[in-house]
């Protein structure tokens, strides 16, 4: 896909235009769900959104930087899954932790359709890759802030590394637990998923 801008004309000032936004955006989720990125189209969109197409592009240039807003919209709701990372501390029962991280993402994942979607959708090209990336690498910050406030002393570098690889096994397990045939196997995608976290961290936590 050739270069196109991802960046949204303006953000809405009034009350009535965030509303609408408000809606085009739920409306664009519920589209991209249903008909996937190649169905999703901004001339639908408009319709069942009740708005007209120039409503749309006066905030939008196109579908794609729609596309971003709903990613970025995903990401913060992935945020909140996992809870506060900063209210974590020495002492706390860090494998607590992270099994509530883990089960809140998974419960979070597996009651949001578009999750799935919008994973897939940033495979399509490399323009929303890279919006995702900029969001997971951020996730990956936090984590290792959690982590080292948590007590985990190693050279920021490792610390770093540590963060990529329990977001990288989470994401992947994860995804593969939602696609599970059976509720059982997304059971023990799941526990193994918190089984190999507890083993990668405990030779750097105490407890």
């Amino acid at each position: 896909m050739p270069d196109v801008d991802l960046i949204p004309r303006k953000q809405p000032q009034q009350t009535r235009s965030r509303e609408t936004m408000q809606r085009v955006l739920e409306e664009a989720e519920l589209l991209l769900v249903e008909q996937g990125v190649d169905g999703f189209n901004t001339n639908v969109l408009a319709e069942r959104a009740g708005v007209g197409v120039r409503a749309i592009y006066r905030y939008f240039p196109n579908k794609w930087a729609i596309l971003v807003e709903l990613i970025d919209r995903s990401n913060a709701r992935e945020r909140d899954w996992v809870g506060n990372l900063r209210l974590l501390k020495a002492g706390d029962d860090w494998r607590c932790a992270i099994d509530r991280m883990i089960d809140g993402f998974y419960r979070g994942a597996s009651d949001s359709p578009s999750y799935s979607v919008l994973r897939a959708a940033c495979q399509v090209s490399p323009q929303l890759r890279e919006v995702d990336d900029r969001n997971v690498a951020l996730f990956e910050s936090d984590v290792a802030e959690a982590l080292a406030a948590l007590g985990l002393a190693v050279d920021p570098h490792r610390l770093g590394i540590i963060a990529q690889i329990v977001i990288e096994i989470s994401g992947r397990l994860i995804d593969l637990a939602l696609k599970a045939d059976h509720p059982a196997s997304a059971e023990l995608l799941i526990g193994e998923l918190k089984r190999m976290l507890h083993d990668l961290l405990a030779p750097h936590l105490p407890g």
